[in-house]
């Protein structure tokens, strides 16, 4: 039986193998299904410089000194992420890990998108271990601004302030990092 199945395995493993190219382009397919689903969700997001909206910070701890535009102030001359969620909103739970996980290394500040007062929005922050600032946005006026239209949704700043990438729905830890470090090549190294 082990004989069998492991024949079987093998069997399949070498078909795959040998058909590798008709695999590389269902892949390309899929991709590029993905990247246009991505860009139609994020048509509303404005071209140019970030939306100049202010919005008070906090943190778990309480307010923070800070407002949002002063903070991306302070970040100026770096890639910077400007990430949208909403404590109601059940795939932001799911991508929140991955947000974290890059908070400590990247400059990224978040948004909570009609999720209640800042008593609401602290206790979440406290209650899910999250160490982030958070611009409150109770009646969704810097979403619209922004051209968030759902959330979660990131958008990446150039070191210039201006809108560089945009991506709506679940991402994962490595694709927030491959789409700052894009960014930042892109300032890096003209014509890319």
């Amino acid at each position: 039986m082990l004989k069998r199945l492991s024949s079987g395995w093998m069997s399949w493993l070498l078909g795959w193998l040998l058909n590798w190219r008709s695999h590389l382009k269902t892949l390309a397919i899929l991709l590029l299904m993905a990247l246009a689903i991505n860009a139609w969700q994020s048509r509303h997001v404005p071209v140019g410089p970030a939306p100049a909206l202010d919005a008070p910070l906090i943190n778990a701890l309480g307010p923070h000194d800070a407002t949002l535009q002063t903070w991306l102030a302070q970040h100026r001359g770096q890639v910077v992420a400007v990430h949208f969620w909403a404590t109601w909103c059940p795939i932001c739970k799911a991508s929140q890990d991955n947000v974290q996980r890059l908070y400590s290394s990247w400059p990224i500040v978040t948004v909570a998108m009609q999720s209640g007062d800042a008593a609401a929005v602290q206790q979440h922050l406290r209650r899910q271990e999250l160490s982030w600032l958070a611009a409150l946005d109770s009646d969704g006026q810097l979403a619209r601004a922004w051209g968030v239209r759902a959330v979660p949704a990131t958008i990446i700043l150039n070191s210039e302030g201006r809108i560089a990438a945009a991506s709506m729905g679940y991402t994962t830890t490595l694709g927030l990092w491959a789409r700052l470090w894009w960014v930042r090549l892109k300032g890096l190294v003209p014509g890319v």
